[in-house]
């Protein structure tokens, strides 16, 4: 057995490999906007203050307006507005003080408890706080160029804010097209997981059940993305006229991340079931139908979200998949069969409620159990 887990280290390591690859070529997609935007703001900045206001090294409005962009599509124009105005104050804080005692070794410390602590005062945003701690920092350490303008630097990170800001205002953004774009994702995940635990159950095959669990585990970060995305849409929502329309599809979007998220962790769970049953070599079929059945449902629920249409076609699959989930279907079937079929049953009431429906309506999806009727879902697995 040890010799087994041994040769297959190679493979877990590839499969392991390229799905993070994956799902970074999907990031990049993702924030190609984002990407795009952070190198014209730094340029823009950068040349403003070299040929407009004369500075002959104007790093901090280059790096104001990275950073207040941001790599990642992330809460745009808060983003911009902390970064921005925290790196300003920092630089202005430090200007202040090196103006009235110099740099140095103590001069360093002064300044970073001073800024920490107006900083702080005025905001509790850690982004806020960092940018004035790093931004103090620079000031005191690195020598100011040679210039005729009073808080040269202040004006460079200034110069910076206000182009990352400018862009977050200005760029039309969708609030639906990331959370859409995630949610999609979310639920091809949903669907490979719940394929690839058909293949273990119906072959017994212990290698495909643990690939399923190991892709079930690395879905966190997409359901964190998510989460992110839909936040910043809400935020989106209320600053902008046109983001505001969308709000009742952003409503909908947050309804299925929360139950596609519970569905998944209920996967998790059986995925590593599965892992148990295919190493005592066992064929499931009639198991296996069920879930084959769900991952239908899980891959229409994908191509609506993905296009933002009517997910009733869904709702049919799903509900017709969580009608033949009955744990006393074969009189054969042992404690670990019901089980099983319980955990599905729970799995099929959230995406039915990822779906749209309420929770009443997906349990009356479900086949009565004879004992215990009124957990029509089966156990609660968080």
């Amino acid at each position: 057995m040890a010799d087994k887990r041994v040769s297959e280290l190679p493979r877990r390591g590839f499969n392991v490999v390229a799905h993070r690859l994956r799902l970074g070529l999907k990031r990049v997609w993702v924030n190609s906007g984002q990407l795009i935007q952070i190198p014209i703001a730094a340029t823009a900045a950068y040349a403003f203050c070299v040929y407009v206001l004369g500075h002959p090294y104007p790093f901090l409005a280059a790096v104001a307006s990275a950073v207040g962009i941001g790599p990642v599509v992330d809460r745009r124009l808060r983003r911009a507005l902390e970064i921005g105005i925290g790196a300003t104050f920092g630089v202005l804080v430090g200007e202040i003080l090196v103006n009235l005692y110099g740099s140095g070794t103590w001069q360093l410390a002064l300044t970073l408890i001073i800024g920490l602590t107006i900083g702080t005062i005025l905001n509790s945003g850690g982004i806020f706080i960092t940018q004035i701690a790093v931004q103090s920092v620079y000031v005191v350490v690195v020598p100011a160029t040679a210039t005729t303008m009073p808080f040269p630097r202040t004006l460079d990170a200034l110069t910076g804010s206000v182009c990352a800001i400018l862009l977050a205002l200005l760029i039309p953004r969708d609030a639906r097209k990331v959370p859409r774009r995630l949610a999609a994702d979310m639920l091809e995940e949903v669907d490979a997981v719940l394929r690839m635990m058909k293949r273990a159950l119906r072959e017994a095959d212990v290698t495909m059940a643990g690939r399923a669990l190991e892709r079930a585990r690395e879905t966190q970060d997409i359901i964190d993305s998510w989460g992110s995305s839909l936040r910043i849409s809400r935020e989106a929502a209320k600053i902008n006229a046109r983001a505001r329309r969308h709000a009742a599809e952003v409503t909908r979007l947050s309804r299925a991340h929360t139950f596609s998220d519970r569905a998944m962790r209920t996967m998790r769970v059986i995925a590593r079931r599965v892992v148990g049953i295919t190493e005592l070599g066992v064929a499931k079929p009639v198991i296996a139908d069920y879930v084959g059945s769900l991952a239908d449902g899980a891959k229409k629920l994908e191509i609506a979200l993905r296009r933002g249409t009517d997910r009733s076609l869904a709702e049919a699959a799903l509900s017709e998949a969580a009608g033949a989930l009955d744990p006393r279907a074969k009189p054969d079937w042992d404690i670990h069969d019901e089980s099983m079929v319980l955990l599905l049953r729970t799995v099929a009431v959230d995406l039915l409620q990822a779906a749209g429906l309420t929770r009443e309506e997906a349990q009356s999806r479900l086949p009565p159990l004879a004992v215990n009727a009124d957990e029509e879902d089966g156990p609660a697995v968080e």
